[in-house]
């Protein structure tokens, strides 16, 4: 998982973004410069955290998702079920997960 360290600094600091996208990857996170979601803040875009096809859903960390927007996306709609299922204990204020064949606003519910 990549992002989640820069956003976790930033929100002990006090910072706490309206929306964050979570991208469920099929394949391994970049850390080229431009595309590593640990520096998308510095470019001037809301916050990323990416997930490898090889993180183990059930111990990713989301507490930096407290009270934020997710904007959940991803291919695999499974994964996306099981990413969901665990972000949800993580409180997060809405979230929109979508993988191209269907949508889900929490904030319909």
């Amino acid at each position: 998982m990549r992002g989640h360290e820069t956003l976790s600094r930033l929100r002990m600091g006090g910072y706490k973004p309206a929306m964050v996208w979570l991208t469920a990857l099929d394949g391994p996170c970049s850390r080229a410069t431009f595309l590593d979601a640990e520096n998308t803040l510095a470019w001037g875009n809301f916050p990323e955290i990416h997930v490898e096809p090889d993180d183990r859903i059930a111990a990713l960390d989301f507490r930096p998702l407290v009270g934020t927007t997710v904007l959940l996306q991803g291919t695999d709609r499974d994964r996306l079920r099981a990413i969901f299922k665990h972000l949800r204990q993580f409180a997060p204020a809405r979230v929109i997960t979508s993988d191209g064949t269907f949508f889900h606003d929490t904030e319909a519910e």
